[in-house]
């Protein structure tokens, strides 16, 4: 079945009867949930990789809930979806029949076809992803049982940690409900890096602070309050920086969970605490990540070794000189590069012990958290 992009459907669309929507299969262990070519994508971008183009069933929904997208028109799904794909092949370095200059082109393009907001009006967020439970009960046995540790003994204890917290304005603040899941996860006193004008919550009030006023960006926000962390606490075991948009397990045992499996190796070392559904797995347990790692700086954790080589990093300055403002920008995709060319292991967990609940990016005013954005497979709801 091919799509062809002048056919206008007779009724409303559905995920069942989209042109676009092609080689359609199952994308989970039991077949439950279903992924497909997005043949519109392809055509718009030229690429012909399956992998690239692929889009899960819950984003076909919602772009079938919006207007109906052409070669021309993008809805604001499709250009969620565009944008995360340019993002994809800029880190790659281009791909055929998308360079990178074409990928940038189309990037702003997809920037420009998403919803903007007023400051004056509801952000529409999505409910599903801000409904608070209760996870202080939590234990690490439940933790364990749906998330297990891996085979090898810790050879590295972490006991002593330093966390911080990147924020800055939006539009729909996150930053309490992510601040109390990181303190009522055992972390009493992370320290806040404000990049500009933020209000803090109440919560706040008696944590360190440091307010970049004006602000600097996200990506300088993100290296400098790694500095800062170092400058801090030189002796910590581990290094957790979370960004605002984050919510994990509002348990002490999410604490003492990580504690008994990091550091897993000897040497410098990263864990992501947040799986995108591009990195689930079909069984559950930790992975060692394989290639570039580009979805998502949610909550990373780096060893006092790794900390060193990204701050020593040459990636960093060269990163940040980018034209056009792309140095504000892409802290995952600059961490992964720097993972891979010093040799650096990532591992993270499948379910992922993070949900990304942002909704309007800090960095493109207009961009959305969807699909690859989020967890498809959060432990917060997987434990009874």
């Amino acid at each position: 079945m091919s799509a062809d992009p002048t056919a206008v459907p007779a009724q409303r669309r559905t995920a069942q009867t989209c042109l676009y929507r092609v080689d359609v299969r199952p994308d989970g262990p039991d077949g439950s949930d279903e992924a497909a070519t997005c043949a519109l994508l392809r055509q718009i971008s030229g690429v012909v990789d399956p992998d690239l183009v692929t889009v899960c069933r819950a984003a076909c929904d919602a772009c079938c809930e919006s207007y109906d997208p052409t070669i021309d028109d993008l809805n604001p799904i499709v250009a969620s979806q565009l944008y995360s794909l340019t993002e994809h092949v800029i880190s790659l370095g281009g791909v055929d029949q998308c360079d990178v200059a074409k990928a940038r082109r189309l990037q702003n393009w997809a920037e420009r076809s998403l919803p903007a907001v007023a400051p004056d009006e509801d952000d529409a967020i999505d409910l599903g992803r801000q409904v608070r439970r209760d996870y202080s009960q939590v234990n690490i046995d439940s933790i364990v049982a749906h998330l297990p540790r891996p085979k090898e003994e810790v050879a590295q204890p972490v006991k002593q940690w330093m966390v911080g917290m990147t924020t800055a304005p939006r539009r729909m603040s996150t930053l309490q409900q992510s601040l109390e899941s990181v303190i009522g996860g055992g972390w009493e006193s992370p320290t806040l890096f404000v990049d500009g004008p933020v209000n803090l919550p109440d919560s706040a009030a008696p944590l360190q602070s440091c307010v970049r006023n004006p602000a600097v960006g996200a990506f300088p926000n993100y290296i400098l309050s790694l500095s800062e962390m170092f400058m801090r606490d030189p002796n910590a075991d581990a290094y957790l920086l979370v960004q605002d948009d984050a919510m994990l397990l509002s348990s002490p045992a999410t604490r003492a969970y990580l504690e008994s499996v990091l550091w897993p190796i000897d040497g410098p070392c990263i864990a992501s605490l947040y799986c995108s559904a591009q990195y689930t797995q079909a069984a559950p347990g930790w992975y060692r990540f394989q290639g570039n790692w580009i979805w998502g700086a949610v909550a990373f954790v780096f060893s006092p070794e790794a900390l060193k080589q990204v701050l020593n990093s040459r990636q960093v300055l060269e990163h940040r000189q980018q034209p056009d403002d792309q140095g504000l920008s892409l802290i995952d995709v600059v961490i992964g590069r720097i993972a891979q060319e010093c040799e650096i292991p990532i591992y993270y967990p499948s379910p992922s012990l993070v949900q990304h609940i942002g909704t309007i990016s800090t960095i493109w005013k207009t961009g959305r958290a969807v699909n690859q954005r989020r967890a498809d497979q959060f432990l917060g709801d997987q434990i009874e």
